[in-house]
């Protein structure tokens, strides 16, 4: 059996899966199978994910669909066929680098303690000083901060029991988007997330205006200095009220609202 399976859920993404696939075949640690979970797109993403593989025959891939809109139905429809004891989510328009896979599963296989390896975003070559010092600020954040999420779903790994044992991916329980943060939430109430300066990957930079597709300062503010213990209050009364007003629901990301106009 395979020790990982990759997550990777996607809604018309023709014009960055190349990439991401890619990076992904380019793994060090091959010991993983990859699952693509089609979310009912009307481009030509998944002839061109298979395009792509096609060049990687020695990568064991699982095609999925699911008809539901909604990134985290799509996730918890590929969280069914996972039977790895490892397992990472990724976006469709994020790179990895080639020693990305490694350095969870050595993580994982030493700390056992550990339920949660997340990596660092960044947005320009990581020798760059500008990389250098979000991973930093990042690395302090989650130490200062540890029972707080501070990556995004494209930067999550999980052990898979752990996950299943918090609920996994429900849209049930949680229909609004940062889901990845209310997914960590849950999973810091059985174990510990793992963070280092030298641990990243590197989303595109085609998203402009995220402001109807995350929290305000005010929410913000309130995650970051309410205890932990009133961290339920805060998801589940205060801030699904909020989003339940201005309508933040997850298949806000189907829209595109945030992505640069390329004309």
């Amino acid at each position: 059996m395979k020790k990982w399976s990759i997550l990777l859920p996607y809604y018309n993404e023709e014009k960055f899966l190349p990439g991401t696939l890619e990076s992904i075949c380019s793994q060090h640690f091959k010991d993983f199978t990859l699952i693509l979970i089609n979310n009912a797109s009307t481009d030509q993403s998944e002839e061109v994910a298979k395009k792509t593989l096609a060049a990687y025959p020695e990568i064991e891939v699982v095609y999925l669909n699911e008809s539901k809109p909604g990134k985290t139905n799509a996730l918890e429809t590929g969280l069914k066929a996972v039977t790895t004891p490892y397992l990472a989510t990724i976006d469709a328009d994020t790179y990895y680098p080639p020693y990305y896979l490694w350095f969870c599963h050595d993580v994982f296989e030493r700390q056992p303690e550990v339920v949660g390896v997340m990596a660092c975003d960044i947005y320009a070559p990581f020798e760059d000083y500008k990389s250098q010092k979000r991973c930093r600020k990042i690395l302090r954040k989650s130490k200062i901060f540890s029972k707080q999420c501070h990556a995004g779903g494209y930067a999550q790994t999980f052990r898979t029991e752990s996950l299943r044992d918090v609920g996994g991916f429900d849209q049930h329980i949680w229909p609004y988007v940062l889901m990845d943060h209310e997914v960590v939430h849950r999973l810091l109430k059985v174990g510990k997330t793992y963070y280092s300066s030298k641990h990243w990957c590197m989303p595109s930079e085609r998203r402009k205006d995220r402001t109807k597709v995350k929290w305000n300062k005010l929410e913000k503010y309130l995650y970051e200095y309410t205890p932990f213990f009133l961290k339920d209050w805060f998801f589940y009364s205060f801030l699904r009220k909020r989003f339940e007003a201005r309508k933040a629901t997850i298949t806000q990301l189907r829209e595109h609202i945030w992505e640069k106009n390329d004309g």
